[in-house]
């Protein structure tokens, strides 16, 4: 019965212990959540930006023909909440091959072999 009764009072005097103590917690605890709910939905809103304008900088990094188009692509992703951002980037990535270098043209390749 004294067991029972000891841990009793060391179990009811622990938590009286901690709601006193409590305060500095608190405080800590508000000041975490303050900060947290100031700097997330701009660290957010930055990394959003970031991950949209990637295409653009692949791009100009490129030297694309399109980087203009490119870049509205890029702005209207931002509008429609990243639907298009995938587009954009595909589009970037994308290289356009120029007709003046193709060598798999068979008229060229008919031009050096009459020669």
């Amino acid at each position: 019965m004294q067991r029972i009764s000891l841990l009793l009072c060391l179990l009811l005097s622990c938590n009286f212990v901690q709601a006193a103590s409590g305060n500095m917690e608190d405080q800590i605890a508000d000041t975490a959540s303050w900060l947290i709910l100031m700097i997330l939905p701009i660290a957010g809103i930055y990394l959003f930006w970031k991950v949209h304008i990637y295409p653009e900088k692949v791009a100009e990094k490129k030297n694309h023909s399109q980087l203009k188009a490119i870049k509205s692509m890029c702005l209207l992703s931002l509008i429609f909440g990243g639907l298009l951002w995938p587009v954009a980037l595909i589009w970037a990535n994308y290289d356009y091959d120029d007709p003046k270098k193709d060598t798999n043209n068979p008229e060229e390749e008919f031009k050096t072999t009459e020669n």
